[in-house]
């Protein structure tokens, strides 16, 4: 093949297997043609890019099409340990079902948990101490089930949108004097979009005004027919108060579970997920894992996203210590480098060498992918996607100097009628902007809107390091007009305010009719008839003049970084010391 073909040419492979992440070098690898060949593509269709650039996925799939190659992004696991052969028929053996109980926040979702507990003789028995680990297991008839406790149902679908099909059936609660409540229908969409089997739990049947037709009726508006209407979903009357149909809702998820003929083989590595994770100041991290498939032991080494480690100590919910889990069998575990996330795929594997460059090579591929994917978000950028036609959402962080700000801003924002943009106020506060703001705001692509507030030297940094876009107001209505102007594609004002220099206040001196304030500048400088803005532990609280600058008894027009100075302004007296002037000054600016 001639070296000057068409790349389409010169390529031979009809499909690639890739990860998330990849550089332009290694897909060039892939598809055997040099790496220069490859950028020059990209250039034609309008991306700048070099050898060792990381691409996004959406970048990828768009070059795989044009050049006719069908692009499939490996998940971490099929890239570290292949694609798992399924199990010999002779090895498997019967497991407990995982429930996963569902509900709107009031109609007793806890309280009938609880219950379910309190009738497992086998763990009264035990005589140990129950703990919170977000999961359990309980005997019925001399079987078990396994209940995952989620925090709600946020937690589920983010498992689930992670690969975390670790639900068998979901139990729906529905008090039965309240009815289907907008909670109990998201609930129903994720059982739905989780496709797995619901059995019904109507509650609170010893409460006046239970009306179980009721419900019935409302939840046949939502696609789940009950069996005595000719439906096939199972609905049993319960009241976890009184301890009343608990048998019966065990009985009935047993014969959901004989349905589905749920099987693993114990004798393999094992395998599972994350079901929750935290930090303990004690014990280090703590994970509570779901074993799937494989029997979990006491000093297996394993890998779970980016954490890696031996298991030093196992505890059932119990608080006893456990030696090993067999599938379905959820354990609280100690010995991790560091805290996965709800929904990571653990394995168990030879020799904490292996474990640890496994979780090092998803660190790095972690790191380029953000690098890869990383827009911080600009009200510009609004514009010209608004321009462009696309429904946008924009995320926001406010901070302001009292809360009360805060809140009339975020009301402002969120009313907002505009067609082409969704306002969504993820994060609000008071005081100075912090680093913590600012990367929050640059890993959820959001603008931090201040209300008369300032970053600190921290923040700044962080500001300049990732290009977050910060708008400062000291008028409510103006930051409301700044995004309706950006999203009607009209902003572009003239002016713009620019920090000119910074002062700390070190002395007070008081003089006839008036203050001087002894200055150090710290940052650019200071000029005469300059605004400027006290700020005083990162809050405005006020804006003037520099109405006089002296250097030992001299008049200047400027004073500049590292020098002395002392500063008159033009109306603002109450001047304390370790306050800090920002001088500012406004500005023309050209937009593209």
């Amino acid at each position: 093949m001639r070296r000057d073909a068409p790349l389409e040419e010169q390529i031979k492979v009809e499909r690639v297997d890739v990860l998330s992440g990849v550089t332009v070098g290694e897909l060039a690898d892939k598809l055997g043609v040099p790496g220069a060949a490859l950028v020059k593509k990209l250039f034609e269709m309008g991306e700048m890019a070099t050898v060792q650039q990381t691409l996004p996925d959406d970048t990828v799939e768009i070059l795989g099409a044009d050049l006719g190659v069908d692009v499939h992004f490996l998940s971490e696991e099929e890239l570290e340990f292949g694609i798992e052969s399924p199990d010999d028929p002779t090895t498997l053996t019967w497991r407990p079902p995982v429930i996963t109980v569902m509900g709107h926040v009031d109609h007793g979702k806890t309280k009938l948990l609880d219950a379910i507990r309190q009738t497992d003789v086998v763990a009264g028995e035990a005589g140990g101490i129950t703990q919170h680990i977000g999961a359990y297991q309980i005997t019925k008839d001399d079987r078990r089930i396994t209940f995952i406790d989620t925090p709600g149902h946020e937690a589920f679908t983010a498992m689930r949108a992670r690969g975390a099909q670790v639900t068998d059936v979901a139990i729906l609660v529905v008090a039965a004097d309240d009815g289907v409540m907008p909670q109990t229908k998201e609930a129903i969409d994720h059982a739905k979009a989780a496709e797995v089997p619901v059995v019904v739990a109507v509650n609170k049947m010893d409460v006046e005004g239970a009306d179980p037709v009721r419900v019935k009726t409302q939840l046949t508006e939502h696609g789940l027919v009950a069996e005595d209407l000719g439906g096939d979903v199972p609905m049993v009357e319960v009241s976890a108060l009184r301890g009343l149909g608990l048998d019966e809702l065990l009985e009935v998820v047993l014969l959901q579970a004989d349905l589905l003929e749920l099987q693993a083989n114990p004798n393999k590595q094992a395998r599972g997920r994350i079901v929750e994770a935290n930090l303990d100041r004690g014990r280090g991290p703590v994970a509570t894992l779901l074993v799937q498939g494989g029997t979990l032991k006491r000093g297996d080494v394993l890998v779970a996203g980016t954490a890696d480690g031996r298991i030093r100590a196992m505890f059932d919910e119990n608080g006893q210590e456990v030696t090993e889990a067999e599938p379905a069998r959820p354990v609280q575990v100690l010995g991790l480098n560091q805290v996965p996330e709800a929904g990571d795929e653990f394995r168990v594997v030879s020799t904490e060498r292996v474990a640890r460059d496994v979780a090092e090579r998803r660190s790095a591929r972690d790191r380029r992918k953000e690098l890869a994917e990383r827009r911080p978000t600009t009200l510009e950028e609004l514009t010209s996607a608004v321009q462009a036609g696309d429904k946008v959402t924009l995320n926001v962080i406010i901070k302001a100097d009292v809360s009360g700000s805060a809140e009339a801003l975020e009301d402002a924002l969120v009313k907002l009628e505009l067609d082409e943009v969704q306002v969504r106020v993820i994060s609000k506060g008071v005081g100075a902007i912090t680093q913590g703001d600012v990367r929050l705001a640059e890993a959820s692509d959001a603008i931090i809107v201040a209300f008369n507030v300032r970053p600190g030297a921290n923040a700044r940094d962080e500001i300049e390091r990732s290009g977050v876009d910060v708008r400062t107001y000291s008028i409510i209505y103006e930051a409301i007009e700044d995004i309706e102007r950006a999203v009607k594609g009209l902003l572009a004002p003239e002016y713009r305010e620019e920090v000119v220099g910074e002062a700390e206040v070190r002395e007070v001196f008081k003089v006839p009719k008036a203050f001087v304030f002894g200055c150090m500048v710290t940052k650019g400088e200071l000029k005469r008839d300059a605004g400027v803005r006290v700020i005083r532990e990162g809050v405005v609280v006020a804006e003037d003049r520099i109405a006089s600058l002296r250097r030992f008894k001299d008049d200047v027009r400027e004073v500049r970084e590292g020098f002395e100075c002392g500063v008159g302004l033009a109306r603002f007296q109450d001047v304390k010391e370790g306050d800090f002037f920002e001088a500012y000054e406004t500005v023309e600016v050209e937009r593209a």
